[in-house]
């Protein structure tokens, strides 16, 4: 009889296990099945769209075929060279980040820099990185870093608020200078310091003072070089700094350091020059190209709302950046330093352990608040409350601030648990303080997680429309944002206010080349995240 029981209880059990094999397998199932179906909606969803953004069918065969031998073939066989060789295949990969990310940034910052003007970036950035200067140099005579991490964000909102002050009387200072010195001032002496740093680390002192120097004097030369010729120097100053400089060390150092790998330098420009070697046959042979709406009058002009050739989104891509990056330098430190608290000094006992519960409780439930809420949130507080303009770029910028603030303190949270418990005990048995701790392992540690939560905040941010449209931000201007209290729109509002166009060649041409543009925007803040979280994730 016992047997006969244990054969029994065998067999249930052994079904019992069976039938739960069987559920996890349909779950995996629903799971894959339900992504696949998300993964091809979207693709026929940006098939839609880049069919109607660049038009391929109106494009002759020629011009197919012209491409195909200037462009896609050579690149797909370097390409294919490059994956057959790991040295080639890194070396392949940081020219491409470089050349292209250097470019981008330079037609960036020039953009940013002049529509809110370099006098006043200048001001806001000399007299308000003084607080942090004096402090750093104190570190670094005594070599005492106890209290002077934490009081880093701290000195650098009162550097901002004395420069506010004085702005008055540094501002006609600043604006003696020529405004090619201002852009040196902010962009060329940064970027020869840093390539200086990164050279003295990998080829010695002598390197890097070769290299500052090469930065620093080249870029005068070219600035010299434009006001002989008769050209405005701001620009050439900038894009010597930000993409000749860096894509010049990247290239010197290959070939110095990695003589194995110093052909993956050839990918970019054999991508560029097969574009402008197909561009100039087409032009050349009149062939017929796609009558594709995303131009380069799409990308430098103002908007035109009769004619849909002319319509341009230059303003509401500066507003968008501007806007997005007001947002962060708002939001960022706010929501990492509020999870810092929360996680490594609230106490989990007695009155306040019980309000930092609460506390956390609400964050999390704030993060799925719809974001028109958050609109009439802003409104309340910046236009009501503090009597801020309307549809300026703070009030924009402190409201997006406020609807990825949630998720950037629930991801850096989740982050800071990540991190095993041993590794703070180690550093505390090894006498370092909790703020070093912080500092020298545990941050460290987080910044992918940290990372993840800025990806999908920025994500959520640069495509929101509903609480713009609440706090009363304009859908269409016609010049970009002169500062931070000046009006701005951003392209989300452009592309939902030309959807409602009378006009087919806005609501099927314009629409969807602006939102290529927007994606494109999208997907740059999210790489340079990406980037760095990958680079920390190998570090680890």
């Amino acid at each position: 009889m016992g047997t006969d029981a244990e054969r029994e209880s065998g067999f249930d059990t052994d079904a019992g296990l069976r039938f739960a094999a069987l559920k996890g397998k349909l779950f995996a199932a629903v799971l894959a099945g339900s992504t696949l179906v998300g993964i091809v909606a979207l693709l026929v969803l940006f098939g839609y769209i880049a069919n109607d953004a660049f038009r391929p069918t109106t494009a002759s065969l020629q011009w197919y075929l012209v491409y195909f031998t200037t462009l896609v073939g050579p690149t797909a066989a370097f390409t294919l060279y490059a994956r057959r060789n790991p040295e080639v295949r890194a070396v392949n990969a940081k020219s491409y980040a470089v050349v292209f990310g250097g470019l981008l940034m330079a037609l960036i910052t020039y953009a940013v820099l002049d529509a809110v003007s370099p006098y006043d970036v200048a001001v806001y950035a000399l007299v308000g990185g003084i607080p942090p200067l004096i402090v750093y140099a104190y570190e670094g005579m005594t070599g005492d870093r106890t209290y002077t991490g934490p009081a880093y964000p701290a000195l650098v909102v009162l550097g901002l608020a004395i420069a506010a002050v004085l702005y008055g009387v540094v501002r006609p200072l600043v604006g003696i200078l020529a405004s090619w010195i201002v852009y040196y001032t902010l962009v060329t002496i940064p970027i020869a310091t840093g390539l200086s740093v990164l050279a003295t680390r990998r080829l010695g002192s002598r390197s890097g003072r070769l290299t500052a120097g090469t930065v620093g004097g080249g870029t005068v030369l070219v600035a010299v070089g434009a006001l002989a010729l008769g050209y405005a120097p701001a620009f050439p100053v900038v894009f010597a700094s930000l993409f000749v400089a860096p894509v010049g060390y990247v290239v010197v150092e290959t070939v110095r350091s990695n003589p194995e790998g110093r052909v993956g330098l050839a990918g970019p420009f054999v991508l560029v020059g097969g574009a402008l070697l197909g561009a100039a046959i087409v032009g050349r042979f009149s062939v017929q190209s796609p009558e594709t709406f995303l131009t380069p009058t799409l990308l430098v002009e103002s908007w035109d709302g009769l004619t849909a050739s002319n319509a341009g989104v230059y303003p509401q891509i500066v507003g968008s950046i501007v806007i997005v990056a007001f947002m962060m330098v708002l939001a960022f430190p706010l929501g990492i330093g509020a999870a810092i608290y929360l996680e490594e000094y609230a106490p989990n006992t007695g009155l306040r352990g019980r309000l930092a519960t609460i506390l956390e409780v609400n964050i999390a439930n704030l993060a799925g608040v719809p974001s028109v809420v958050y609109g009439l949130l802003g409104l309340a507080l910046f236009r009501n409350t503090l009597g801020f303009g309307t549809g300026i770029v703070v009030s924009a910028s402190g409201t997006l601030g406020l609807l990825i603030l949630p998720i950037l303190v629930v991801s850096t949270q989740e982050a800071l648990r990540s991190v095993p418990d041993a590794r703070r005990e180690a550093a505390y048995g090894m006498g370092a303080s909790r703020w070093q701790t912080i500092r020298t392992v545990v941050l460290p540690e987080a910044i992918p997680g940290t990372l993840t939560g800025t990806i999908l905040s920025l994500a959520r941010a640069i495509g929101e429309t509903a609480p713009l449209v609440i706090i009363a931000v304009a859908t269409t201007t016609y010049t970009p944002p002169h500062g931070l209290f000046s009006s701005a729109t951003a392209l989300p509002l452009q592309i939902f206010a030309a959807r409602s166009s009378a006009l087919p060649e806005f609501r099927h041409g314009v629409v969807p080349a602006a939102a290529v543009v927007l994606l494109v925007l999208m997907l740059l803040m999210n790489a340079t995240a990406i980037l760095i979280r990958n680079r920390y994730q190998r570090n680890d």
